[in-house]
């Protein structure tokens, strides 16, 4: 089940009307073929003239859809494959009838397009046409906890040397000196990107959020007050920003980030990509999203059978049966937040569906309109962090002191926090941990065996506002587990997120 907080609009008559029975959205909103109609129709029925749409055709029956994408020629096969579908589909359709198309996928037969109401009526009469639903809008996770996930005990030999992990985010300012501190090309940290958001080659950030995510994760050991470095200092970072000049990121762009993944993999052959981590989402999903967001399942199960692994933040707004997407995806390792010390109350916005008693109304909480007043202490987990029964683990968040981009007038920021920082520290503790995998035995771990190393020695933490209780990041125990007792099998795993 999903639920949505969607700001009201004064509907125009136009608008209106066309929600009447008989009235053309009407129509279009019977379709099946339309995933979650009223959420795709609300741009139309607001007054607006098109929407954003992700459009996904049928694929032949012979298509190798979910094949192992592991080598170049099955990658290249598969972006073949899928190019013929979309250029068989656009070469019968007039570029009237489909719309303003922003995005080609690359490894599913799908685009992205803004369209008018008759656009996507017409397409989703094409028997071509496997489903449509909205190009929707995700926002960052807003708001050093190396020692508690035991970290620190694991950087001096196994530091994330030998991986690469992608940033989706705002981007990255890779002129910090913590990481790397050059332009493109001649960086030994950040050793490529690109802007999805914007189009662009350059992924400079000047939000701040991708640049503190990415210092989490890997930025280079320094002591500068509380900064430490990251938590796999040694691995390198791809700059994937997926951000617009408002600091939102679409689906559409999410996704192409990660094909682009997919395809530039090996880029750096001694420094391949194993890891994803975002930091942005939306909605509140009380199971997994799987069939409400086809698109970005198939996208995953692409991604997974790459061999990388995808990591999400929860969400921020303190949900006690949901999480957000694209964490709701079973094939994500989704990540709640828990404080790393005790540093005295803390006073987090959250959404009116907070199950916390006693919110506070405050129009300072400009998004949600309450906060609540909680008090802080290690491994507690915080009252803002989304909480779901099949949520996978936790780890730490505020107040952590990271990295900052140049355009906010400084190289740190020593108050980052929220899932958008716990979904890091679990992405680097991968990086870690595949850093030691290839090292020890000379081969990668796949993401399920990631998964479950995780899980399944991770420090077991309730979540007291819901009573659900589940795994906080341990490295150095999963470092342990896979040195000393092999590696867990996938089947072993007992906790159920699916």
């Amino acid at each position: 089940m999903f639920f949505l907080i969607i700001t009201m609009f004064l509907f125009s008559a136009s608008g209106a009307a066309a929600l009447e029975p008989g009235g053309i959205l009407a129509g279009i909103g019977q379709n099946a073929k339309l995933l979650s109609p009223k959420e795709a129709l609300e741009p139309f029925a607001s007054g607006l003239e098109t929407g954003r749409f992700i459009v996904m055709l049928a694929e032949p029956a012979d298509a190798k859809k979910g094949a192992a994408l592991d080598s170049e020629a099955a990658t290249a096969a598969r972006r073949a494959e899928v190019a013929a579908t979309l250029d068989a589909f656009f070469s019968r359709k007039k570029s009237a009838d489909t719309g303003d198309v922003t995005r080609r996928f690359e490894y599913m037969p799908a685009f992205a397009a803004t369209l008018t109401a008759a656009q996507l009526q017409g397409l989703l009469a094409d028997d071509a046409v496997a489903f449509v639903r909205q190009d929707r809008t995700n926002l960052p996770h807003l708001r050093q906890g190396i020692p508690l996930m035991g970290a620190s005990a694991t950087r001096s030999q196994y530091s994330g040397a030998g991986v690469a992990v992608a940033i989706c985010d705002t981007g990255v300012d890779y002129m910090n000196p913590y990481l790397g501190g050059a332009v493109l090309g001649s960086n030994t940290k950040v050793i490529g990107g690109y802007d999805f958001g914007e189009a662009k080659a350059d992924p400079m950030d000047a939000d701040g959020h991708g640049t503190s995510c990415a210092g989490i994760v890997a930025g280079t050991i320094g002591d500068n007050g509380d900064y430490i470095g990251g938590v796999a200092p040694d691995a390198k970072i791809y700059a994937l920003k997926i951000s617009g000049p408002s600091g939102s990121a679409t689906d559409s762009a999410i996704i192409a980030a990660w094909e682009w993944c997919i395809t530039h993999k090996n880029d750096n052959a001694a420094n391949p990509i194993k890891i994803i981590s975002i930091s942005f989402g939306g909605g509140q999903y009380t199971t997994n999203c799987n069939a409400s967001l086809p698109d970005y399942a198939t996208a995953v199960t692409n991604v997974t059978n790459a061999g990388i692994t995808i990591f999400a933040s929860s969400g921020n707004d303190g949900y006690c049966d949901g999480i957000g997407s694209p964490a709701c995806q079973s094939g994500i390792i989704s990540v709640g937040a828990v404080y790393d010390a005790n540093f005295g109350n803390y006073t987090p916005c959250v959404s009116p569906l907070c199950c916390i008693t006693g919110k506070i109304a405050d129009a300072g909480c400009t998004s949600t309109g309450y906060y609540i007043n909680d008090a802080s202490a290690a491994d507690k987990v915080t009252g803002y962090s989304n909480a779901a029964s099949f949520l996978t683990l936790m780890a730490p968040s505020n107040q952590c002191n990271t990295l900052q981009c140049s355009a906010k007038g400084s190289w740190f920021n020593p108050t980052f926090g929220g899932t958008s920082a716990a979904c890091p520290y679990a992405a680097g503790a991968a990086a870690a941990l595949q850093s030691a995998a290839k090292a020890r035995t000379g081969a990668f771990l796949s993401p399920a065996q990631v998964k479950s190393l995780l899980v399944g020695t991770g420090k077991l933490i309730t979540d007291t506002k819901v009573a659900v209780t589940k795994p906080r990041v341990d490295l150095q125990a999963a470092i342990g587990r896979m040195l000393g007792a092999g590696v867990v099998a996938p089947q072993s795993l007992l906790l159920q997120d699916e």
